[in-house]
């Protein structure tokens, strides 16, 4: 029997990046999308990226990042990041996430736009990567949906962010780190919303988030090559859902 851990949620600092970024890393280990992407031309290493992207993270002022740190170990099991929309500076609680120590100077976390897309003319040759095309395709729905779910003069929460290490899965841990941002929602009574990989929408459900949206995409159309030899002659990449979902606050 899995038992629940005891931890606490605490602020993210730039000293945590390298640890909350193999947490990235490693939870999305089994995600097919993922898995797809790292045979790109230009491989998708979920660690690498994670270590950019929470740099950026802390360097926003509307963004937060909190992580959930093993009471017993006093190791960081997860962490998740949210997003604030039409708040007041003074009404989001951020912390000092401490010195930076030689890391880039982002501005803001990246948000890829349509016009980021590649463009190919004449004939296609071998090398073209189609996981490009699949990012920039991803890319356009996103930013669709943030139109759709944000739009001008709209004030809510969006989770941006939120991983577990497998090892502390099932055991409490993403519950916790929605509820930290699920509870400030009800507080200032807005609703909240997220962009759910395949394998957490159902998390996100028991949580009161429900599907507003969707983008089914078959893997094997955007395949630059098998899966995995060890899973056998005839292996498909199958299909992977992401879902937009959205919770309206509760009354507290």
């Amino acid at each position: 029997m899995v038992h629940p851990l005891a931890i606490s949620i605490r602020p993210v600092t730039y000293a945590d990046i390298p640890a909350l970024a193999k947490i990235s890393g490693d939870s999305f280990i089994e995600d097919r999308h993922t898995q797809m992407k790292g045979l790109g031309k230009k491989p998708y290493v979920m660690e690498d990226v994670a270590l950019e992207d929470i740099a950026s993270y802390l360097g926003s002022e509307k963004l937060v990042c909190v992580k959930a740190v093993d009471d017993t170990t006093g190791e960081p099991v997860g962490w998740s990041c949210w997003g604030f929309r039409g708040f007041e500076p003074q009404e989001i609680p951020r912390e000092d996430p401490g010195p930076r120590e030689n890391r880039s100077q982002t501005e803001s976390p990246k948000t890829a736009t349509v016009e980021e897309e590649p463009s190919v003319t004449g004939e296609i040759d071998d090398e073209v990567d189609i996981i490009a095309r699949l990012t920039a395709m991803t890319d356009a729905d996103m930013n669709h949906w943030m139109r759709v779910l944000m739009p001008v003069g709209a004030r809510c929460m969006y989770v941006v962010s939120l991983s577990v290490a497998p090892a502390a899965q099932s055991r409490g841990v993403g519950s916790a780190l929605l509820k930290w941002g699920t509870d400030l929602a009800d507080r200032f009574g807005v609703y909240a919303w997220v962009h759910s990989s395949e394998a957490a929408w159902r998390h996100y459900s028991k949580h009161g988030f429900e599907i507003v949206g969707t983008l089914d995409v078959d893997l094997d159309e955007w395949a630059p090559g098998p899966p995995p030899l060890e899973e056998g002659e005839g292996a498909i990449w199958g299909h992977y859902v992401f879902r937009y979902m959205k919770r309206f606050p509760k009354e507290i």
